[in-house]
């Protein structure tokens, strides 16, 4: 009888524990888990890579395409409604691997971020996360303090000089923004700064990027090496991905960076007379950037970071923006601390909600989404406190036209963080009950912004960037109503659903057509996940291509193509818990962003 395996990660588990998204200690004959519950436990047989590849041609030998044709599908027969797990296996083994192996990132492939202990993941970070589980108190041992320039810069002496130029030093010169000073770079870490601030920092806004808070960061990175050194390693990565050549030394500059910004975070959480947490916070979100990336990390590293920054929000941020109830007991509350640094804290926490719940959906995170979701007016504070983060950080050099730019669009940002939270309450139906509640729900929010709903119909030649915005978010609102529509529908016909998620899915097409049309390529990628779910719904077939079309490549177009051929065999939905699980599969999940605005 073999040992009980050790470690974090499932390769192998018993089919049981695989189909119920747990971990399976992989002992044989029987696990522990299905001998203490009494279940029954089995092993998937080995099969070799010969079998397999065999296997793999034989199933795209019988398979027939499915045939696209003109829009008529009420005049064709309709297949016999039958069990969708029954055709699963048709198309299962043509893509996936065991769903439970992480995706290591290795040198040889040449675009993973290798640490020094081995592949691109962050369980270096579970001892840290498992030292104090009193998760739910904060800490008030050290004040929050400003960031401390002098000593960190001192330590990579100001310059961040790669071994790959020899063209000397440049200086970078900042507005007059938190006091930042001359920063000295080699001319490839200013190259790569500069492609953050104009060309990567636009896939997370709207914004004009001069006037960004992706352009306090890149200030505060000349004061504190942990942010600009992150900074670079996303940058660099996303100018290796973007050389047709693939230069390798962008690839080594983004490892090299990579490693000394996880050395740096590290510190920084262990030192907690003096902590960082405006830092460390930044140095989070630049690691959710990352798995958001085209380097998509697995599925125990994201779900690892989720439940480490989890944690280290209630235990240390918590208290800082006034969400922890503990705090209002204690005799001596903190001390105060900037308002700019409490609005940008804010910010950066709004965003990383936003991205766990896109990698909740995936099955690759939600710890942080399901903490601030306990109690939405925590999440209606945290925005409430970010709000002024650019007129408390440009200060005086804030353009007015910016500052009633922001105005005009606090009602359609705030649709946003609750269309967010109602995507985190159909996450989590997997293991709550659907109710008719969050229908009444999403009710509420269209007829509270039904002037927004109203504008944003409107197909005006030129759109302000609140309509723009809207335009965006609508798309998601009307994803996730679609979203919430599959898991509580049953096993109907596929033709029949209800007026409210008809008129989503038209809604979300029409949205989609506009911004295709305007050609606003820079945020195409927002689009996958609302296109994907509006594929996987409608039955119009020209729609269907179109929305093919539009994925070139990727796991979204790879488990699109996959449920549109087990639902036309089976002439039944295929149920979201199996989409997401398929969704999850391998080491890139799609992304779902709530990312930016």
């Amino acid at each position: 009888m073999s040992q009980p395996r050790r470690g974090l990660r499932s390769r192998s588990g018993c089919m049981t524990c695989r189909r119920a998204r747990v971990r399976c200690d992989e002992k044989h004959p029987i696990c522990e888990r299905c001998n203490r519950l009494g279940l029954n436990c089995s092993y998937q047989p080995f099969v070799s890579r010969k079998e397999r590849e065999r296997q793999h041609r034989e199933a795209r030998e019988r398979t027939i395409p499915v045939q696209i044709i003109p829009n008529i599908v009420g005049s064709l027969p309709h297949p016999t409604p039958a069990d969708v797990n029954e055709f699963l296996h048709a198309v299962e083994d043509e893509v996936f691997p065991d769903m439970w192996s992480m995706h290591e990132w290795t040198t040889h492939m040449g675009h993973g971020f290798i640490l020094p202990e081995g592949s691109f993941n962050l369980e270096i970070f579970d001892g840290l996360a498992s030292v104090n589980k009193e998760t739910y108190t904060t800490s008030h041992s050290s004040p929050f303090q400003p960031l401390k320039a002098l000593d960190l810069v001192g330590r990579d002496n100001v310059v961040f000089q790669d071994d790959y130029y020899a063209q000397g030093c440049v200086t970078l010169h900042f507005p007059n923004l938190r006091h930042s000073n001359p920063l000295k770079l080699s001319p490839s870490e200013k190259r790569a700064v500069e492609h953050y601030e104009k060309t990567l920092s636009l896939k997370f806004t709207t914004k004009n990027p001069t006037w960004s808070t992706q352009q306090i960061y890149i200030c505060l990175g000349a004061q504190d090496p942990l942010i600009m050194h992150l900074l670079l390693a996303i940058s660099f990565r996303d100018l290796f991905f973007k050389d047709k050549d693939k230069d390798n030394e962008l690839h080594d500059l983004a490892q090299k960076h990579f490693r000394a910004g996880i050395d740096r975070l590290l510190t920084a959480i262990s030192e907690e007379e003096s902590p960082h947490h405006l830092s460390i916070m930044a140095a989070f979100w630049f690691l959710y950037m990352l798995g958001s990336s085209q380097i998509h990390a697995g599925i125990g590293t994201m779900m690892l970071l989720s439940k480490f920054v989890c944690d280290y929000v209630q235990k240390h941020v918590a208290g800082l923006l006034d969400l922890d109830p503990i705090n209002k007991r204690h005799e001596d509350p903190p001390p105060p601390f900037h308002l700019r640094d409490q609005s940008l804290l804010a910010r950066v926490t709004v965003w990383m909600f936003y991205a766990d719940v896109g990698f909740c959906f995936c099955y690759r995170g939600g710890d942080l989404a399901r903490y601030l979701c306990i109690d939405t007016k925590n999440i209606s504070k945290i925005v409430d406190m970010g709000r002024a983060v650019l007129a408390l950080n440009f200060d005086r050099e804030y353009p007015p036209d910016q500052a009633a730019d922001d105005n005009q669009n606090l009602e359609v940002l705030d649709l946003l963080w609750k269309s967010a939270i109602m995507c985190q309450l159909v996450n989590d139906l997997d293991q709550n009950i659907p109710s008719d509640e969050i229908e009444q729900q999403f009710c509420e929010l269209e007829q509270t912004y039904s002037s927004t709903f109203e504008l944003a119909a409107m197909d005006l030649e030129t759109r302000p960037r609140f309509l723009v915005n809207a335009d965006w978010i609508l798309s998601y609102f009307y994803a996730i109503r679609i979203y919430h529509f599959r898991y509580t529908t049953q096993n109907e016909d596929r033709n029949a659903r209800p007026k409210v998620v008809k008129r989503a899915l038209k809604s979300l097409l029409d949205i989609a057509q506009r911004i295709f049309a305007k050609g606003d390529e820079e945020h195409y990628k927002r689009l996958h996940w609302p296109l994907f779910m509006a594929g996987i719904e409608t039955t119009d077939t020209i729609h269907r291509e179109w929305i093919l079309k539009k994925f070139s490549s990727g796991k979204f177009k790879t488990v699109l193509e996959k449920v549109l051929k087990i639902q036309h065999l089976s002439g039944t939905r295929v149920h979201m818990s199996l989409i997401r699980e398929m969704c999850s599969k391998e080491g890139d999940a799609p992304r779902v962003t709530f990312l930016g605005f």
